[in-house]
């Protein structure tokens, strides 16, 4: 959602309602299922693949509902690859991980060999923006996150969050158990202090101008290829 919102992907601005529209799309798609996490577990290979297939939407962008319910979808992994063949990574643990260490955790994760010259070139556009911020705290790249980038994102996520905490709980639950019982989110990954009326301003100038440099980038290669 964040990401999608942030693009201008989805018509629905508002959080809450644009995640209450794509929860009650996925009800419809299956009211049984919906929610039903034992329920879930219990269906075969085939049945399962054709309930993600249809309802899951191939897990594309503006599926940001379903694409969070990441325990349905590594439930029908695990019935062919051993839980050990998997690296799952929150992707806030990520976002605060130096490029260089990543690299590493993939190589001893695969087996593949990682030289330093290569580890030593991650640095860099690798790097997540808020390790490469400087002295003053700013990083050198806007978030793509819409939930940073949003000059009212703490309001939105204050009021979506009551009803997703209850909405994903069971498929958290479901995760912890496929991954491990200290894989979990707390309260504080999803909430933010509200910004000053000065300060919701500022970002709202600098997302528009984002988007105005980013409109006129597409203008331009239009005009290219017609030319």
């Amino acid at each position: 959602r964040p990401l999608s919102a942030g693009w201008n992907w989805d018509p629905v601005k508002n959080f809450s309602a644009a995640m209450a529209y794509k929860l009650q799309a996925l009800q419809r798609c299956n009211r049984s299922l919906y929610l039903n996490v034992s329920r879930l577990r219990q269906l075969p290979t085939t049945e399962l693949a054709a309930y993600l297939r249809k309802c899951f939407d191939y897990g594309r962008a503006t599926m940001y509902a379903t694409s969070s319910m990441y325990s349905a979808c590594l439930l029908h992994a695990l019935r062919y690859f051993k839980r050990e063949q998997f690296l799952v990574l929150r992707y806030e643990d990520l976002m605060a991980m130096d490029a260089t260490a990543t690299l590493r955790l993939l190589s001893r994760f695969t087996g593949l060999h990682l030289d330093d010259s290569t580890a030593a070139k991650a640095r860099g556009k690798c790097q997540p923006a808020r390790l490469r911020a400087g002295k003053q705290g700013k990083a050198d790249a806007p978030p793509n996150a819409y939930s940073s980038s949003s000059p009212h994102a703490a309001e939105m996520l204050a009021e979506a969050a009551p009803q997703l905490e209850a909405v994903f709980a069971p498929y958290n639950a479901l995760l912890r158990e496929l991954l491990h019982p200290r894989l979990s989110w707390a309260a504080s990954d999803h909430r933010k202090v509200p910004l000053s009326a000065e300060a919701k301003a500022r970002v709202a100038a600098e997302r528009y101008q984002r988007r105005l440099a980013l409109r006129r980038r597409q203008v331009s290669r239009r005009v290219a290829q017609i030319e």
